[in-house]
């Protein structure tokens, strides 16, 4: 990939993030600090699920459905693209290895929680509780395995940065 491929690659990743938080309610009733299910960095449940449909508009279920993870469909590949580009471009090659399976791991699971989200999405009301502890589980992870990517970005960045030419 060339070094404007990537720089691409990198803004539009990035560019697709700020339109899917653009596209989230931003109302819900206080039953999230952050208002989207991809968002919350504590397990939550059933219950909470459903309260926070109940404070869904129709228009903000209706963004979430067809516009948010329209988009989420694209951003997990796209980030992991990008992910492996840099450890490509920073890493050692058995480092680089092993942090792009990581991210094609956390694409992974950003896929199965919208997959989920969906469900509860679709039948607010009669999901299975399973679904949301599932859903809640998926997000949790997927939020640590982009710290730990993220974390490794930056170091690595900063390395190549401090290198000298």
């Amino acid at each position: 990939m060339t070094d404007g491929a990537f720089r691409s690659a990198a803004i539009t990743a990035a560019l697709l993030f700020v339109a899917m938080v653009a596209a989230s309610s931003m109302e819900c009733s206080g039953v999230w600090a952050v208002c989207s299910f991809d968002a919350p960095h504590l397990p939550y449940g059933a219950g909470t699920a459903r309260d926070y449909l109940a404070a869904l508009s129709e228009g903000a279920l209706w963004r979430y459905l067809w516009i948010v993870q329209a988009l989420d469909l694209i951003f997990p590949a796209l980030l992991c693209i990008t992910f492996r580009e840099a450890f490509e471009r920073w890493a050692p090659e058995r480092l680089a290895r092993r942090l792009t399976k990581v991210a094609v791991f956390a694409a992974g699971i950003d896929y199965l929680e919208n997959a989920l989200i969906r469900v509860m999405l679709k039948n607010p009301e009669g999901f299975a509780e399973v679904v949301a502890t599932a859903t809640s589980l998926l997000t949790l992870a997927k939020w640590l395995l982009l710290a730990v990517l993220f974390g490794a970005l930056a170091r690595l960045w900063l390395g190549q940065r401090r290198a000298p030419r």
